[in-house]
């Protein structure tokens, strides 16, 4: 192969030159992504995006006009205006493009500078222009009026500076992804909506969309010469794994590629499902969607098709693995044998149903589903009666039937997360490992950036693998306190009697919506306020009443709480609950935005949370008005 992937999103500190400060080049996966399929940004001849060396204003103008409605107006024809650039220089036609629409301008001696750096306000300057400001709407001269309408917007997430701040690369794509998702100056839309792109629920640009303009796939990694079957292995191309930068050497068996037009990025997903094929919808003969695991997936591609129909080899009654693609649905499926032979899996489910053998004849089996080290879901039918949610166990796919044997916790890794170094304690964690964390059947994946800091013992390991000498996947034992569910007892009542014994009745509040609860059961000794509230299925099995940050709190952001005390930084939650209390004294679902300017304007915000940050808590709910 002759192609080589960096770090795309390496952490990187730049000067920036003389009266500006030094400051971080913000990492965005999902910007760099979205950007490289949509052309904003394309890897150099050895696969790099050099995302933290700086943006010449060639660059810069090109990664502007490829994200404005002028992205089809670039022509070949030879054109330059400037002194200092020929006809023939490959930024030209989008340098004349940015420059007639008053996008950018050259300097007062007719030259252009294309490979001078850009600045932060020059930056700004642009990308507010295509918002549809003009020169107007900005109060004060340049370019402090410009830089004020930027730092007070949301075009200023992940980027950091003053005026004369030089742009990395980095910061170009956040103010590009930024700009993206702005509205127009008159608000009537997103800024993306106007040159061809929608929004998701979220008010965000639709990635999945934007990725299928230009996508080729899917693509079943069956064998090592994958880049020859798909023409790369003479090209040069980037390389992202389930959203991440990766190397082309991360790409397995199995794998689920799809690859922009260009082919010089392709994304890789390995995401599977194994379990019993119980259905096939309308029919095996004409199949559309297929049931495995109790779940129903829609099937996205021909070679998923010619799997699972009559025509294929996998019959209902099988044990299969579905190979899903990027959207959720089935790519491709293979037999359970060919990809899970024996796998780990952390047990969330048991039960009984019935299934259909190959005979199409109906038995009733037990089953257990879960969640293998990889992430991937795993469901089986047993007739083991030992087994139960929590447990670690071993499912042997070989043929006939599966086998099930429960693997005892490693107790081998303790210490504190370091997520710069990719350690726990001693232990070498590989750069692309998978962590799930995991509580009463409950399961969530982790990133061991949110392990930073984070103690850990050899008894919060229930799971760990092992290759070439480090961690490529654990399973923890509730270290994050992510699996639990965060919400406001509106109201708690308990009474004593003689006969009965403690009673209690609770209302609470779990995502906006209301819940009532009566029960016998005397170990909620719980007060009004936020709590954690854990569930089994929809029952509640414990309730707990966070705790209060008492010391002054100096700041609030999206990330996290600085206040005065020995905890200086709290992390905030990326599930944070938020509510406010209403006129009439009644809790109602807030945002974190709404939370951020109650702060601001001085009014009474309480941060609520699990457990200290060294032992993985963070401030789970706010409460604005309390």
């Amino acid at each position: 192969m002759k192609k080589t992937v960096c770090g795309l999103l390496a952490a990187a500190l730049v000067f920036c030159g003389a009266g500006a400060q030094v400051y971080g080049a913000s990492e965005n996966a999902s910007a760099v992504g979205l950007l490289s399929a949509m052309g904003v940004i394309t890897p150099d001849s050895g696969g790099s995006y050099n995302l933290d060396r700086f943006a010449t204003r060639a660059e810069f103008t090109k990664m502007l006009i490829m994200a404005s409605p002028y992205k089809d107006s670039v022509s070949t024809a030879p054109y330059s205006v400037f002194k200092d650039m020929s006809t023939s220089h490959w930024a030209a036609p989008y340098i004349r493009l940015a420059v007639t629409n008053g996008l950018l301008s050259g300097y007062s001696d007719g030259l252009f500078r294309p490979d001078s750096t850009v600045t932060l306000e020059q930056a700004a300057n642009s990308v507010l222009k295509l918002l549809g400001y003009a020169e107007s709407d900005f109060r004060g001269a340049f370019p402090d009026a410009q830089m004020n309408m930027f730092k007070n917007s949301s075009l200023s997430v992940g980027v950091s500076g003053v005026v004369g701040a030089v742009v990395t690369r980095m910061d170009a794509v956040n103010i590009i992804y930024n700009m993206l998702n702005s509205n127009i100056k008159d608000g009537s839309k997103k800024y993306a909506e106007t040159i061809g792109y929608s929004m998701n629920a979220n008010g965000e640009v639709d990635y999945a969309v934007a990725l299928s303009k230009n996508m080729n796939g899917p693509f079943t990694v069956k064998n090592s010469s994958w880049d020859s079957e798909l023409g790369l292995e003479e090209l040069s191309f980037a390389v992202y794994k389930n959203g991440k930068a990766a190397e082309p050497s991360d790409v397995k068996l199995y794998d689920v590629i799809y690859y922009n037009q260009s082919k010089t990025v392709i994304w890789v997903y390995d995401k599977k499902v194994t379990g019993v094929y119980e259905k096939a919808s309308p029919s095996q003969n004409d199949v559309t969607a297929v049931t495995v695991s109790g779940k129903e997936y829609t099937l996205e591609s021909s070679n998923a098709f010619s799997a699972l129909s009559s025509s294929g080899t996998l019959r209902v009654g099988n044990t299969i693995t579905l190979l899903i693609g990027r959207n959720g649905g089935v790519a491709d499926a293979v037999s359970g044998t060919t990809v899970n032979t024996a796998t780990a899996m952390y047990i969330t489910e048991l039960g009984s149903k019935t299934y259909l053998n190959t005979n199409d004849q109906e038995y009733l089996s037990k089953f257990i589903r879960g969640v293998s080290a990889a992430g991937d879901e795993i469901e089986s039918p047993t007739t083991q009666i030992w087994p139960k949610i929590g447990d670690i166990v071993k499912v042997d796919f070989s043929g006939g039937e599966n086998k099930i044997e429960k693997i005892s916790p490693a107790m081998t890794i303790s210490g504190e997360g370091d997520a710069s170094l990719y350690k726990i304690g001693g232990t070498q964690l590989a750069e692309d490992v998978r962590i799930i964390d995991t509580d009463r059947g409950a399961y969530t994946t982790v990133s061991i950036q949110r392990l930073g800091g984070v103690r850990i013992s050899a008894a919060d390991v229930l799971y760990q693998e092992v290759s070439n000498g480090k961690v490529t996947s654990m399973i923890l034992d509730d270290v994050t306190g992510d699996c639990g569910n965060y919400g406001i007892i509106v109201n708690a009542t308990t009474s004593t009697t003689r006969e009965e014994g403690i009673s209690g009745g609770y209302t609470y509040l779990l995502n906006g919506v209301l819940h009532s609860l009566a029960t016998q059961d005397s170990s909620f000794k719980i007060s009004a306020g936020p709590a954690l509230i854990k569930l089994s299925g929809e029952s509640v099995e414990s309730m707990s009443n966070l705790s209060k940050i008492t010391n002054k709190i100096r700041s609030v952001s999206e990330t996290e709480a600085v206040c005065d005390g020995t905890v200086e930084k709290w992390p905030v939650s990326s599930k944070i609950g938020v509510y406010a209390i209403s006129s009439s004294n009644q809790y109602v679902q807030a945002t974190m935005a709404d939370a951020i300017a109650a702060f601001k304007a001085d009014s009474n915000v309480s941060c609520y949370y699990d457990a200290e940050p060294k032992n993985g808590g963070q401030i789970r709910i706010i409460v604005i008005g309390r």
